[in-house]
Formats: structure tokens, C-alpha cells, sequence
């Protein structure tokens, strides 16, 4: 009981009650290890106990359209389940083991015992509800992931160096940084919980060896990067699993970091495939080195365009601003033509490169004056699927410089369809497929269209994605569509006598209107940390022709809303 008595007073949430509550909670809890991956307790279960976390962490997930979605971390000193157990209700999510974690178990009874007998637990238990209540997302960057794992795939890679570095550029973020190098032995579990309390990020280097230490940093870590070579093929199966089997791994999740070294010895998508990586992160320079550092440190920065055909244009002055004002961008994604925009700045594209293939694809002519008497669609899409097919070619999204995803809707299953991997300009063809003006993709059973059906602002995905800030810019959210158009409409012919064949008739704009309209009236979970929305007045969806004045409104927006949160941005700029 004094081993538990001495482990509660080094928890935040114990030093405020006194030596009888601690005495009390330490003879009536149940002290008992839980295995990295296994459950605490299952969403839809009946509630009968509290749970403290004494040492490792605790994921807190939900159901999502690609699996088990993180909605919260609890980290040591933290309790979990304190919501069901007081109402009397089943749980609302699963709890799962990030890693071994030690838990301190009460009954129902014993906190009502305790409780009563000890008002300052009360309170302190009540202050804990408060703050979650009021602070949802918070768990996200109090009790993020803390123990990375960095693991050498490859002899040749000098993971302590890169360790060291990495830790010398994540201490430079104002972030309390410890590494450890590879082992031949682990470190005593006691003095490793009060090395991980004393830090913010932990880096524990290993090699793929098998030894004890490696075996050690398995158990232990929260997060895994695992380094690879490109001129390497992954060993299968990549031996990244303990006694516990793949249930350790469910939830740690893994991320990809790709040195381009020598020649490449097989798709990357063989080695993401090998480690089941849910990110690709890769190393090709000095700045890629220090975007690592900010994704570990919690300070990456991602962001999101929102669909709006023409509008969109607005996001590549956007982009402008935030490259002048020296904000780096280390996540990007979109939806329907946001998307494209996206695609170009994780391509790698300079400002005049974006501007030139921009102009050539969408502004010099009409992407979509390819019409046809409709039977799926106003146009046959032909010319759009050459203009992504010249610019964008057979890139893979995976190889990107800077890590990418985009947003389709499947109207077969009403859900979103994430694009991480694979050829970027079939997802790009699927993201931007307005109904009744493009024709659907087909992929599988799946029939896919814009992504501004169901998701035209993915903050939420982001914010899923990457532990730093999110700025979104929405260039959808006022709606502009002229009126006049649709008053007393001339017919089809008498349309084309008037204006001409290149000239898009208002069917389009409607459809287009109607694909975006919904996700303004839709609140987000996961809102952006700074939002932008540039005027865009006198652009409508389909004026493809105004690029200038729209580049201009994105950029005198985005230009505003930089000083508007200097001091935030200035926050993730490093300090030495």
C-alpha cells in the first residue's frame, strides 16, 4: 500500500488531498497492468468502476469511416470512465492501452465511499469533468502521444545521430526534450516514468535487433518512425510486434520516414504497406529534416482548402501570403478544386510554377467546355482528365514532398472517401467530380464525386492527422450565385444563340452551388485553429476567367488573418 501511497502523491490530480484520502484510495484501489493495444473497457459497456492512469497512456477512441478514430488521449495521474460511472450510463467510447500502462482501479462503491468520506477528492474529480466538458480537444495536446520510438529499418542508418539531431531541433521549439540511444539493456521501469514525467517528448532510438532494448522501446512507446532507405526493400514481416502480437500496434500508430538514398529499390507504398504506416513522411533535405521536428514537437502546421470551383483560386494567393510571411506548411489537403491547389503545393511547386500550370489548365480555356447532351453528366470530362494527366502525370500521393490527402464522397455508401495513397491524379479526377457536370469515378463498388458533396471543408481529417495548428481557408462558406439567371430562363437553343458554346449555361452554376451549400450549416467537430475566408466578391463558381481579382482577395485575406494571429503563429517558430 505505501508503493501505491508514494506512486499517487507524484500524480498532479493526488497532491491536492490529504494523507487519510490518499491512505483510503491506496488501500481500497486495485493496482493492475494493462498490456500495450489491450481494452480497458469497450464502447457500449455497462459502467461499475473508475480508473487512474498511474503510469504509460490511454487512447480514447470511437467509431470512423476509416476505423477506430482517436477522439482522446489520458495520460498518468488522469481518470477514465469518471462520465459513465456517474451517470450510471454505458460508455460512449472505447478506452484502449496506447502501451503497458499501470491502472488504479475503484468500485463504485469505493468511490462512493470516498467521496463522501473525502470532499476533496469530490471536488478534484469534479474539476476534471469541468474541463473536459468545456475543453473537448484538449487531451489532443495535453496528452498527446510523449515516447517515440525511432527505429532503424536498415544497419546503415545511424539512428543515434539522428536521434540527437532530431532532439536538438525539437528542444529548439521550446520543448522539453530527452533521447535515449539504442541499448543493449532496459532501463528500470521507475526511473523511466519519472524521466518521461520530467520531459515533454522522449526519443528512444533503436535497431531492429530483437535485443532487450529493442523489445523494450515496442512496449513502451506511444508513436513509431520508422527510418528507411530508399535504395532498401522492407523485410517481411517487419518485426515491429511483442508477445502481444498486433493487438500492441492497434492504436501506436506508425509513421513512415523515407530517406532518399541511392536508387529506389521498390515503390514506397511497399514499405508503407510492410509497416502499416498511416503517414509517409519524406526526407529529402534540411527543411524536411526540421518539418519532422515540428510534427513531433506538436508545432507542424497543416492546412485546408475548401472547394469552390473558380473561387478556389483565392487559396494560390493564399498560399502566396504564407510563404512570404515565412509560415511553413507541413500538412495540406482539400476538397474538389481545393484540392488541386493542395495538390500543387505538396507537389513541391514554387509560386510562378503553381501560377503557370494553373493558368494553362483552368484560366486559359474552360476546363469544362467539353458539353454533351447529358446522360450522366453536362460534359465528358475528357478535357479535365488530360489537364490533370499533363500536370500532375503519374505521380503517386505517398511520394509527395509534403504529405497529402484529399476528400471524395462515395454516394453509393453516403460517406467520404480519404485519398492518402495512390495515382494523385485519379483522386484529384474523383475530388472535383461535381454531379451533373462531371461523371462520377467508378472505383470497385464505390461511385465516387466531388468531395463537396459530404465533406467540402475536411478540418476535421486534419485536425486527425497532426497534433499542430490547422488554418483553413474557405472560399464556399458566402455563397455567390447570380439570381438574375434563373429568373424568366430563355431556352436551350435560345441560351446558345446568346452566348455562345463556350460559355457554361446557369445549369452549372446551380449544381455547383448545390454541392458546396450544405457544409457551411454544418458544424465541426474539429473547427480550423485559424480561419479565412476571403470575399471573393464578383467571382462565381464557374468564372474560370477571373483568376487575378480572386488570387488578389485570397491573398489580402490571408495577409489580414497572418497579423490578426501573429502572436499564434509566432508561437511555432523555433527559439534558439
Amino acid at each position: 500500500m505505501d508503493v501505491i501511497r508514494d506512486r499517487l502523491l507524484d500524480l498532479d490530480f493526488f497532491k491536492s488531498l490529504d494523507d487519510e484520502a490518499l491512505t483510503d484510495i491506496a488501500a481500497r484501489g486495485c493496482w493492475q497492468s494493462l498490456a500495450g493495444g489491450w481494452p480497458l473497457f469497450l464502447e457500449g459497456e455497462a459502467s461499475d468502476a473508475l480508473h487512474f492512469v498511474i503510469s504509460g497512456r490511454l487512447i480514447v477512441v470511437r467509431p470512423g469511416p476509416e476505423g477506430d478514430k482517436a477522439v482522446g488521449y489520458v495520460r498518468a495521474g488522469e481518470p477514465a470512465g469518471e462520465m459513465s460511472m456517474l451517470s450510471g450510463e454505458a460508455h460512449s467510447a472505447s478506452v484502449f492501452a496506447l502501451r503497458d500502462t499501470e491502472i488504479l482501479t475503484l468500485t463504485r462503491a469505493d468511490v462512493e465511499h470516498i467521496t463522501h468520506e473525502h470532499g476533496e477528492f469530490a471536488g478534484a474529480l469534479s474539476r476534471v469533468i469541468l474541463k473536459r466538458a468545456r475543453h473537448p480537444a484538449a487531451s489532443f495536446q495535453q496528452s498527446a502521444p510523449r515516447i517515440f520510438a525511432l527505429v532503424a529499418s536498415s544497419p546503415s542508418i545511424d539512428i543515434n545521430t539522428l536521434a540527437a539531431d532530431l532532439a536538438q531541433r525539437i528542444a529548439g521549439y521550446g520543448v522539453r526534450t530527452h533521447w535515449l540511444p539504442a541499448a543493449d539493456a532496459a532501463p528500470e521501469s521507475d526511473g523511466f516514468d519519472r524521466m518521461e514525467e520530467a520531459h515533454d517528448v522522449v526519443l528512444l532510438a533503436a535497431r531492429v535487433d530483437g535485443g532487450a532494448w529493442y523489445r523494450f522501446v515496442i512496449r513502451h512507446a506511444d508513436r513509431f518512425l520508422v527510418f528507411a532507405r530508399r535504395d532498401a526493400k522492407p523485410p517481411r514481416p517487419f518485426p515491429m510486434t511483442t508477445e502481444t502480437g498486433e493487438r500492441a500496434r492497434k492504436f501506436r500508430l506508425v509513421d513512415l520516414v523515407m530517406l532518399h538514398e541511392g536508387l529506389p529499390a521498390c515503390p514506397i507504398a511497399e514499405w508503407a504497406d510492410a509497416i502499416s504506416a498511416s503517414r509517409v513522411l519524406n526526407c529529402r533535405s534540411e527543411a524536411c529534416r526540421e518539418r519532422l521536428a515540428r510534427i513531433v514537437a506538436g508545432k507542424s502546421v497543416g492546412v485546408v482548402f475548401s472547394g469552390g470551383g473558380a473561387r478556389a483560386y483565392a487559396h494560390i494567393g493564399a498560399v502566396l501570403a504564407l510563404r512570404e510571411a515565412g509560415v511553413p506548411v507541413d500538412f495540406v489537403s482539400g476538397a474538389s478544386m481545393g484540392a488541386i491547389i493542395a495538390a500543387c503545393v505538396a507537389a513541391g511547386w514554387d509560386n510562378e510554377e503553381i501560377e503557370e500550370r494553373i493558368r494553362d489548365a483552368f484560366v486559359d480555356s474552360n476546363p469544362l467546355g467539353d458539353h454533351v447532351l447529358p446522360v450522366v453528366a453536362l460534359t465528358k470530362g475528357k478535357r479535365v482528365e488530360e489537364r490533370l494527366k499533363k500536370h500532375f502525370g503519374d505521380r503517386l500521393i505517398e511520394e509527395l514532398p509534403l504529405p497529402f490527402f484529399c476528400v471524395s464522397s462515395d454516394i453509393s455508401t453516403g460517406e467520404a472517401r480519404i485519398h492518402r495513397r495512390g495515382v494523385l491524379r485519379h483522386a484529384l479526377r474523383a475530388t472535383i467530380s461535381l454531379p451533373g457536370i462531371l461523371p462520377p469515378v467508378i472505383d470497385g463498388d464505390a461511385l465516387l464525386v466531388d468531395g463537396a458533396v459530404i465533406n467540402n471543408f475536411p478540418t476535421d481529417v486534419m485536425a486527425t492527422t497532426h497534433r499542430g495548428l490547422t488554418i483553413g481557408i474557405d472560399v464556399a462558406r458566402r455563397g455567390v450565385i447570380d439570381i438574375e439567371a434563373f429568373r424568366d430562363p430563355p431556352g436551350f437553343f435560345s441560351w446558345i444563340a446568346q452566348h455562345g458554346v463556350k460559355d457554361a449555361p446557369p445549369i452549372v452554376s446551380l449544381l455547383m452551388r448545390t454541392a458546396t451549400a450544405r457544409h457551411e450549416r454544418v458544424l465541426k467537430i474539429h473547427p480550423a485553429d485559424i480561419m479565412i475566408s476571403p470575399q471573393v466578391a464578383g467571382v462565381e463558381l464557374r468564372d474560370w476567367e477571373e483568376y487575378d481579382e480572386a488570387v488578389s482577395d485570397g491573398y489580402n485575406a490571408t495577409r489580414a488573418a497572418i497579423d490578426e494571429h501573429r502572436e499564434t503563429l509566432n508561437a511555432l517558430r523555433r527559439r534558439d
